[in-house]
């Protein structure tokens, strides 16, 4: 009998879809089974005996999706620089991207989703610790300062990205011998 009711794909699937409509990744009712043998056999119903058989989790196929990074792919393959790049390392997981600021310095920058927020740390040239974190906007470790919230990073790429690009133009006038321009926080201690 299970012999023949392997090679019957209707039921295969009237089984399979019915333990998903109902929720029941393992069916108790044997005939409400499916079950695959070691060399790849698959069996309804009754199982011959005496045979390593291994038991179908009956739940749906589905891949989970990351909606937040396909949706950030197709932002940054139309409105982030040509030669953006998309980092899929175990340690790194982001967009490197270069540009040249407003003043012409070319910068490199890595944005990434931290859990939480966008981050954008500095790749080249390497300013950090040049100049004050505060009068900077820029964290020892290579990080851009881009808020007040949200562990200083953005709720989109796309705010990161942009930010960064301003950022860049703040840091070539504070590399010219100024205060950062672009902050209402360096107002006060600069006398602007």
């Amino acid at each position: 009998m299970s012999d023949v009711e392997r090679t019957d794909l209707n039921r295969l699937r009237d089984i399979i879809r019915s333990a998903q409509q109902q929720g029941d990744q393992y069916p108790v009712d044997p005939k409400a089974r499916i079950t695959v043998g070691s060399e790849g056999e698959i069996y309804t119903g009754v199982v011959p005996a005496g045979r390593p058989l291994s038991r179908v989790q009956h739940g749906t196929f589905a891949a989970r999706v990351r909606v937040r990074e396909v949706e950030d792919l197709r932002w940054a393959a139309m409105h982030m620089p040509r030669n953006t790049q998309f980092i899929d390392h175990r340690d790194a997981r982001g967009w490197c991207y270069s540009f040249l600021s407003q003043m012409g310095r070319p910068y490199t920058m890595f944005a990434y989703f931290d859990g939480t927020s966008y981050q954008v740390k500095l790749v080249e040239p390497r300013l950090e610790g040049l100049v004050g974190a505060h009068a900077g906007h820029l964290y020892a470790n290579g990080r851009l300062c881009l808020s007040q919230s949200g562990g200083s990073g953005q709720p989109t790429l796309e705010e990161a990205y942009s930010k960064s690009v301003l950022w860049a133009t703040g840091m070539d006038v504070v590399l010219a011998g100024h205060p950062f321009p672009f902050s209402t926080n360096n107002e006060f201690e600069y006398g602007l």
